[in-house]
Protein backbone atom coordinates (compact mmCIF):
# COMPACT_ATOMS: atom_id res chain seq x y z
CA UNK A 1 0.00 0.00 0.00
CA UNK A 2 1.24 3.48 -0.87
CA UNK A 3 1.91 5.90 2.00
CA UNK A 4 1.47 9.65 2.09
CA UNK A 5 3.13 11.41 5.01
CA UNK A 6 1.96 14.75 6.31
CA UNK A 7 4.78 16.77 7.85
CA UNK A 8 3.42 16.24 11.36
CA UNK A 9 4.08 12.51 10.97
CA UNK A 10 7.25 12.67 8.86
CA UNK A 11 9.08 14.99 11.27
CA UNK A 12 8.84 12.26 13.92
CA UNK A 13 11.57 10.43 12.00
CA UNK A 14 13.94 13.21 13.02
CA UNK A 15 12.89 13.46 16.66
CA UNK A 16 12.88 9.97 18.16
CA UNK A 17 11.50 11.31 21.46
CA UNK A 18 8.20 12.37 19.91
CA UNK A 19 5.21 10.13 20.59
CA UNK A 20 4.70 7.82 17.64
CA UNK A 21 8.28 8.16 16.35
CA UNK A 22 9.01 4.42 16.57
CA UNK A 23 5.91 3.58 14.55
CA UNK A 24 6.83 6.15 11.89
CA UNK A 25 10.41 4.89 11.66
CA UNK A 26 9.24 1.28 11.36
CA UNK A 27 6.86 2.16 8.51
CA UNK A 28 9.46 4.24 6.72
CA UNK A 29 11.85 1.29 6.75
CA UNK A 30 9.35 -0.72 4.68
CA UNK A 31 7.53 1.94 2.63
CA UNK A 32 9.44 3.43 -0.28
CA UNK A 33 8.93 5.75 -1.89
CA UNK A 34 7.26 8.01 0.63
CA UNK A 35 4.82 10.45 -0.94
CA UNK A 36 4.42 13.98 0.38
CA UNK A 37 3.88 17.53 -0.81
CA UNK A 38 6.56 19.89 -2.03
CA UNK A 39 5.50 21.96 1.00
CA UNK A 40 7.06 19.39 3.30
CA UNK A 41 10.74 20.47 3.19
CA UNK A 42 9.75 23.99 4.28
CA UNK A 43 7.53 22.62 7.05
CA UNK A 44 10.17 20.17 8.29
CA UNK A 45 12.74 22.95 8.46
CA UNK A 46 10.26 25.12 10.36
CA UNK A 47 9.39 22.31 12.80
CA UNK A 48 13.05 21.57 13.52
CA UNK A 49 13.88 25.26 14.02
CA UNK A 50 10.90 25.52 16.40
CA UNK A 51 12.39 22.63 18.38
CA UNK A 52 15.66 24.54 18.51
CA UNK A 53 14.04 27.76 19.71
CA UNK A 54 12.11 25.88 22.40
CA UNK A 55 15.26 24.12 23.63
CA UNK A 56 14.30 20.61 22.50
CA UNK A 57 17.15 20.51 19.93
CA UNK A 58 20.52 22.23 19.86
CA UNK A 59 21.69 24.02 16.72
CA UNK A 60 23.99 21.06 16.00
CA UNK A 61 21.09 18.61 16.36
CA UNK A 62 18.99 20.65 13.93
CA UNK A 63 21.83 20.57 11.40
CA UNK A 64 22.16 16.80 11.79
CA UNK A 65 18.40 16.29 11.50
CA UNK A 66 18.24 18.44 8.36
CA UNK A 67 21.18 16.56 6.84
CA UNK A 68 19.42 13.26 7.55
CA UNK A 69 16.20 14.65 6.06
CA UNK A 70 18.02 15.70 2.88
CA UNK A 71 19.67 12.28 2.59
CA UNK A 72 16.33 10.50 3.04
CA UNK A 73 14.67 12.87 0.57
CA UNK A 74 17.29 12.14 -2.06
CA UNK A 75 16.62 8.41 -2.04
CA UNK A 76 13.16 7.76 -0.69
CA UNK A 77 10.82 10.72 -0.75
CA UNK A 78 8.73 11.57 -3.78
CA UNK A 79 7.53 15.16 -3.72
CA UNK A 80 4.16 15.93 -5.28
CA UNK A 81 3.65 19.51 -6.35
CA UNK A 82 0.20 21.00 -5.83
CA UNK A 83 -1.59 21.64 -9.10
CA UNK A 84 -4.22 24.37 -9.62
CA UNK A 85 -6.98 21.87 -8.85
CA UNK A 86 -5.23 20.99 -5.57
CA UNK A 87 -5.75 24.55 -4.32
CA UNK A 88 -9.45 24.38 -5.17
CA UNK A 89 -9.68 21.04 -3.36
CA UNK A 90 -7.89 22.49 -0.33
CA UNK A 91 -10.35 25.36 -0.24
CA UNK A 92 -13.25 22.90 -0.36
CA UNK A 93 -11.69 20.98 2.52
CA UNK A 94 -11.24 24.18 4.54
CA UNK A 95 -14.92 24.96 4.09
CA UNK A 96 -15.93 21.42 5.09
CA UNK A 97 -13.61 20.59 8.01
CA UNK A 98 -11.66 22.16 10.85
CA UNK A 99 -8.23 22.39 9.20
CA UNK A 100 -5.29 24.74 8.93
CA UNK A 101 -4.25 25.82 5.44
CA UNK A 102 -1.21 23.57 5.05
CA UNK A 103 -3.11 20.62 6.53
CA UNK A 104 -5.78 21.14 3.88
CA UNK A 105 -3.07 21.33 1.20
CA UNK A 106 -1.55 18.03 2.34
CA UNK A 107 -4.93 16.33 2.37
CA UNK A 108 -5.83 17.78 -1.03
CA UNK A 109 -2.49 16.58 -2.40
CA UNK A 110 -3.11 13.06 -1.11
CA UNK A 111 -6.58 13.05 -2.66
CA UNK A 112 -5.12 14.23 -5.98
CA UNK A 113 -2.65 11.31 -5.88
CA UNK A 114 -5.54 8.90 -5.37
CA UNK A 115 -7.37 10.33 -8.39
CA UNK A 116 -4.32 10.58 -10.65
CA UNK A 117 -3.19 7.03 -9.89
CA UNK A 118 -6.68 5.60 -10.26
CA UNK A 119 -6.64 4.27 -6.72
CA UNK A 120 -9.52 3.76 -4.35
CA UNK A 121 -9.11 6.16 -1.40
CA UNK A 122 -8.46 3.24 0.98
CA UNK A 123 -5.45 2.22 -1.11
CA UNK A 124 -3.41 5.18 0.16
CA UNK A 125 -2.31 5.34 3.78
CA UNK A 126 -2.43 8.89 5.08
CA UNK A 127 -0.02 9.37 8.00
CA UNK A 128 -0.58 12.34 10.29
CA UNK A 129 -0.20 13.41 13.90
CA UNK A 130 -3.05 15.92 13.67
CA UNK A 131 -6.44 14.75 14.96
CA UNK A 132 -8.51 17.23 12.93
CA UNK A 133 -6.65 16.35 9.75
CA UNK A 134 -7.05 12.65 10.50
CA UNK A 135 -10.81 13.07 10.94
CA UNK A 136 -11.08 14.95 7.65
CA UNK A 137 -8.97 12.36 5.82
CA UNK A 138 -11.16 9.56 7.17
CA UNK A 139 -14.28 11.43 6.09
CA UNK A 140 -12.75 11.69 2.61
CA UNK A 141 -12.25 7.93 2.54
CA UNK A 142 -8.51 7.67 3.12
CA UNK A 143 -6.91 4.95 5.22
CA UNK A 144 -5.57 7.04 8.13
CA UNK A 145 -2.69 6.27 10.45
CA UNK A 146 -2.74 8.68 13.38
CA UNK A 147 0.57 8.77 15.20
Amino acid sequence: MASYFDTSALVKRYDPWEAGAERVMARLEEALPVLSSTLTPVEVTSALRTKERSGVFTTAEVKLALAAFEAHAAVGYRWVAPQPATYLEARRLLLSYTLRAYDAMHLATALSIVRAAGLQPGQLEFWTADQDQAAAARAEGLEVVLV
